[in-house]
């Protein structure tokens, strides 16, 4: 049986591949598209009468949106990442430290029971928001990064190794390609600024320079790329997504050592045929066909060319007649 999304729908992802469990406390979350193309893992819906503002979220037709939805009854959703018992909160809001708490006992019962093996603690809340990328890396390691005015985001591989995340119609996961050369450039950028001591050790490293691919196209090719599509299945908005994407926001302290420092080869598009064009001397001069004019012009024009001159003569001339037959009529 073949599954397609309505037209309308702004999502491309299913319900069935959005239901996850986080890898470091076990909990159940919901990814969803954001507003701004990422993705974001939420909890499932909660009051929202205890919940400060700037944690509530809201999903409408799909899509996750800041803020609490009026229409949802009183309810909003978490994001996992600022709720994870597995990572050290700072400046935890109390309305919050009772979430945690009881995520935190489910988690550790899970562990205790033999349910759930911990992933190593991240380091920031930010890492929980992003798909392992031990999962998709290329074989060497390296991982390009994309750039469109200033928004940095980290492949999970070289570029012509990026998959489609379509899935085709038995199922398994497109395996085009979203590369095309003559939308982007390798462009060399300076590393984006990271505070401490460990910002400055990779500064020292890079030079403050690093090279990436930067998208040259419109809007709609920006949108194709971090969208993870290939040309075909980006017009087809109906064909739901295999998977989550895998290209994440760029994070220098995280993603030091994907950090490019050389330009990388073989990705210019082929060179366009050299056409030449034989010139075969200037045109004859055309004279103009008006009683004793002398101008000419090696333009092409027809055969009796009148000049600027004579032409507004000429005019002159007609309307003078054609007041002098409208007279004539009268009499």
């Amino acid at each position: 049986m073949n599954m397609w999304l309505h037209r309308a729908n702004q999502t491309s992802m299913l319900r069935s591949t959005g239901a996850d469990r986080c890898k470091y406390c076990g909990i159940r979350v919901d990814w969803f598209d954001r507003y701004d193309t990422k993705r974001i893992p939420l909890t499932p819906e909660i009051p929202a009468k205890r919940v400060p503002d700037r944690f509530q979220w809201h999903v409408d037709k799909g899509v996750a949106y800041p803020g609490a939805d009026q229409r949802a009854g009183g309810y909003c959703r978490l994001p996992h990442p600022a709720v994870c018992p597995a990572v050290e909160h700072h400046d935890m809001p109390e309305e919050l430290a009772d979430i945690v708490m009881r995520l935190g006992v489910r988690m550790h019962n899970s562990i205790a029971r033999g349910e759930f093996v911990p992933a190593a603690v991240p380091e920031a809340e930010e890492e929980i928001s992003e798909p392992d990328p031990e999962d998709s890396q290329d074989s060497d390691g390296t991982r390009h990064t994309i750039s469109y005015h200033g928004a940095l985001r980290l492949a999970p591989c070289q570029l012509e190794d990026i998959q489609c995340i379509a899935a085709l119609e038995d199922g398994e996961r497109c395996p085009n390609g979203i590369l095309d050369v003559d939308e982007g450039r390798w462009e060399q950028i300076g590393v984006p600024y990271a505070p401490g001591r460990a910002g400055r050790m990779i500064l020292s490293q890079s030079d403050g320079k690093m090279w990436v691919w930067s998208l040259t196209g419109d809007f709609t090719t920006v949108l194709r790329w971090f969208k993870q599509r290939c040309g075909d299945h980006y017009q087809h908005s109906t064909v739901p997504d295999h998977g989550p994407r895998e290209l994440t926001e760029f994070h220098v302290l995280r993603h030091a050592d994907f950090i490019v420092t050389q330009r990388p080869e073989g990705y210019d598009p082929p060179p366009t045929p050299e056409s030449f064009t034989i010139h075969e001397g200037p045109r004859k001069p055309q004279r103009c066909v008006g009683p004793g004019c002398f101008n000419s012009t090696v333009s092409p024009v027809a055969e009796e060319w009148l000049c600027w001159q004579c032409a507004r003569t000429a005019k002159r001339r007609e309307r003078v007649h054609r007041r002098w037959q409208k007279t004539d009529s009268g009499q």
